[in-house]
């Protein structure tokens, strides 16, 4: 497993000594920062590996790949368009936020899993078009041996969907809550706090059963804070781009 290393918000701590940590690099080198904590001399952003890493990203699709199959095989479905919709999607891209040296993975402002449920209402005779609202809770996470960040959001979506027999085209805004990413490097944790943050979805679908439906995704999103950031690039900003792509399974019953 690698190290972690994580973009840097310049947070208000409580004790003056957790808000000196937060705003320098979290590494390992064998030197020592004028904090006192360890860093990496030619790159404090990057960490170096071990022999062992939890991959989470895999695991997330190993876990979704199985969650559609028994969707496909398990749930009940109905013959009606309208009606309670559960779905699952897998999103890359966005900002990174945090990254694990020696090919361990990042955490990226845009993925990693999205989980919802929503409810459909027909707004034709025909069912041909219908309004999708549903509330999800998307997240994603990176582990190392001197730590752990994670950064997690509740998207608010609402969709108008066009179907044309088993094709589908949606498109409509998106509203997420409480955007938080957290990070406990070498035992002390560093928070920010986003704003809450209004985009826009695009997806299109391919319904491969009575109402079960696999497509794609597009999401156009930027969090912002009111605290500055100093990101693994090295650029200062406190506007994070959580743009993300994703491949998606939704079941309706």
């Amino acid at each position: 497993m690698g190290e972690i290393a994580t973009s840097r918000g310049i947070c208000r701590m409580a004790a003056g000594y957790l808000k000196k940590v937060a705003r320098y690099p979290y590494a390992i080198d064998g030197q020592t920062s004028r904090h006192g904590l360890p860093f990496q001399k030619n790159n404090p952003w990057r960490i170096f590996p071990m022999q062992q890493q939890k991959n989470f990203q895999i695991r997330a699709i190993d876990s979704l790949i199985a969650t559609g199959f028994a969707l496909l095989t398990s749930i009940p479905l109905s013959a009606q368009s309208a009606g309670f919709v559960l779905t699952g999607e897998i999103a890359f891209g966005g900002d990174e936020l945090a990254v694990v040296s020696g090919g361990g993975g990042d955490l990226q402002a845009g993925q990693l899993l999205n989980l919802g449920i929503g409810y459909d209402f027909d707004l034709n005779t025909d069912k041909s078009l219908r309004l999708r609202t549903g509330i999800n809770y998307k997240f994603d996470s990176v582990d190392a041996s001197n730590g752990e960040a994670d950064f997690d959001r509740w998207p608010l979506d609402v969709l108008v969907i066009s179907r044309q027999g088993n094709f589908a085209l949606g498109a409509g805004i998106t509203y997420h809550l409480s955007p938080t990413f957290e990070a406990t490097i070498n035992g002390s944790t560093s928070r920010v706090d986003f704003d809450d943050s209004m985009g826009f979805l695009l997806q299109a679908g391919y319904m491969v059963a009575e109402r079960i439906e696999l497509g794609a995704r597009y999401t156009l999103i930027e969090y912002e804070s009111n605290q500055p950031l100093v990101m693994t690039s090295g650029a200062i900003t406190n506007k994070v781009d959580g743009d993300s792509f994703g491949l998606y399974v939704s079941a309706g019953f």
